[in-house]
């Protein structure tokens, strides 16, 4: 079967990052998906995950933001969170992924589905038997999500987060003042964080960190940075 390679990481001086990128069949689910992205897809080089969206919320009357998220084996999903305005609605288009959801592990495999309410804790990896696992994503309403991911690949992009993909203290502060009310991580516990932020949140933001840029929302900051959609049998 045909091969599609897509989201390569494209190097500062114009060329494609060696081994970086997803290689799927043109006949997938995953594929057939990706058609109906019509913005430029956006990727973490840290983890190797991809992402695009397919409904904004101005196409759904302010209702809801669809997307699509593929994770290669190995990736690392995000550290455990909660978001306390919004549902989270998840369904697998390819692969297996493992959740935690309120402190219960669920793995979900092609076809299944979860809905994660607002303030439940959960997190998500792919299981690893698979090279290409695709989830879509419904968040209701639409909250910053877009944004936010957005934002953190774009920081990894840049060489601004640790191996592990953290931000570094002070933008973590930045990201927790603004986003309290979107997405709240567990760890440290969300009192001590608050605590933390209404302190050095102000000191953030002297120094030129913000919870959203909007050069990482701009689509020309991925169109220079990510390969997109190129046909070939095998990756570089």
């Amino acid at each position: 079967m045909e091969k599609i390679r897509i989201c390569s990481t494209i190097n500062p001086d114009g060329s494609i990052q060696e081994g970086s990128g997803i290689e799927l069949d043109t006949g997938g689910p995953t594929a057939k998906l990706l058609q109906q992205v019509t913005t430029p897809l956006f990727s973490n080089p840290i983890t190797g995950e991809i992402a695009g969206v397919l409904a904004f919320p101005e196409e759904t009357n302010g209702e809801y933001m669809k997307g699509i998220l593929i994770s290669p084996a190995g990736a690392s999903g995000p550290p455990e969170h909660f978001h306390p305005s919004y549902v989270e609605e998840f369904t697998i288009i390819e692969g297996e992924f493992i959740f935690l959801h309120n402190k219960e592990l669920i793995f979900l495999k092609t076809g299944d589905k979860l809905s994660v309410q607002a303030n439940e804790k959960h997190t998500f990896r792919p299981a690893d038997k698979y090279k290409v696992n695709t989830f879509v994503v419904v968040a209701r309403p639409p909250g910053l999500l877009t944004e936010l991911v957005k934002t953190l690949y774009g920081l990894a992009h840049e060489g601004k987060l640790n191996k592990n993909g953290e931000p570094g203290f002070l933008q973590a502060m930045a990201l927790t003042k603004s986003l309290s009310n979107d997405t709240v991580f567990t760890k440290p516990p969300p009192m001590v964080q608050k605590i933390m932020a209404s302190i050095f949140a102000p000191i953030a933001s002297l120094r030129g960190y913000q919870a959203i840029y909007p050069e990482y929302i701009d689509e020309s900051f991925w169109l220079k940075r990510v390969e997109q959609f190129v046909k070939e049998p095998v990756l570089r």
